[in-house]
């Protein structure tokens, strides 16, 4: 009994000399591990959202009434994006709790659909990881609960988070027409990035065809 406590003292000195001298290796290690299951977490839970978002979308299309996805939410979705043949849907209100589980609207701007330029921010991990795939001539799909409309992408570019220009409705360049709906869609970028919060984004702009 003492010589097996003795070997599992001994095992564990060994362990803990080796942490000890390759310190920045472990730390390295463990802060890897924890960013790889932190972005499972959080694509797991926007997955599951969006089913759970779907479900109060449909019931929004059946009575023209807003329903939230869980009872204790702030938000419901108000329309739905058809991107490369995936669909996801947007809610009402682009605060940091929304954006965890599904793209978002921007309240100051325009809903998807209506005159002006709407804008819709999403987390680069999850479903606006899409964008990265995005070209020119690619059409984007809005759905909401009066109508369908297609949207032709006509701009793709990289931006400080200060240039505020590529999202308002002054903004005339891609032939951009403030008296026409459009679309802006804005991600963190680089998309493949694990630091927080860079200080660049991915900007895509679609006008109606």
């Amino acid at each position: 009994m003492y010589a097996l406590t003795y070997k599992k003292k001994n095992n564990i000195s060994k362990f803990l000399f080796l942490v000890s001298k390759h310190k920045w290796v472990t730390l390295s290690l463990l802060l890897g591990v924890y960013h790889f299951s932190g972005g499972i977490y959080i694509y797991a839970k926007a997955e599951l959202a969006q089913y759970l978002i779907a479900d109060a979308w449909h019931k929004n299309l059946k009575s023209d009434k807003p329903h939230k996805p869980w009872p204790w939410a702030d938000t419901h979705p108000i329309s739905e994006l058809i991107i490369k043949d995936k669909s996801w849907y947007v809610l009402a209100g682009a605060s940091g709790r929304n954006l965890a589980f599904a793209p978002s609207h921007l309240s100051s701007t325009p809903e998807p659909g209506e005159k002006g330029n709407s804008v819709i921010v999403g987390h680069r991990d999850t479903q606006f990881n899409s964008l990265k795939r995005l070209q020119k001539g690619d059409i984007i799909e809005v759905k909401t609960t009066h109508k369908r409309q297609q949207f032709k992408v006509t701009m793709l570019r990289i931006a400080l988070h200060s240039q505020l220009e590529y999202v308002l409705n002054n903004n005339n360049n891609d032939s951009f027409d403030v008296d026409q709906p459009s679309i802006t869609l804005v991600t963190c970028y680089p998309f493949d990035s694990v630091v927080p919060n860079p200080t660049h984004r991915y900007i895509v702009r679609a006008i109606p065809i």
